[in-house]
């Protein structure tokens, strides 16, 4: 027996893909970090969030093209995270939401 499977609305779509807890604010600190930012600081910077949650977010965003990850090489060897055209546009949202929760 084949289980159809329901067609998500745009908004369900979206919500899968960045409606976890830390989800906005991991992006929204990268664009405000020039765009880009190492995983420390972003651990650092986003209050509540712990290593494997981060780590875990971050996979998914690579995963789902909201962010590139990038290996610096070094001592030591350094993760940072830029954020793609998608993820840019992204922001736009993020920015009216911190809009209408000020109003």
């Amino acid at each position: 027996m084949v289980k159809m499977v329901e067609k998500l609305n745009p908004l369900e779509k979206a919500v899968g893909l960045v409606g976890k807890k830390h989800d906005l604010l991991i992006l929204d600190y990268i664009f405000s970090h020039n765009k880009r930012a190492g995983f420390n600081s972003i651990l650092k910077g986003v209050n509540g969030t712990n290593p494997r949650i981060l780590s875990l977010r971050l996979k998914e965003f690579e995963k789902n093209k909201l962010v590139t990850k990038n290996i610096i090489l070094g001592t030591p060897m350094k993760t940072e995270y830029a954020l793609t055209k998608k993820a840019e546009e992204l922001i736009e949202i993020i920015e009216k939401l911190k809009e209408w929760v000020g109003k």
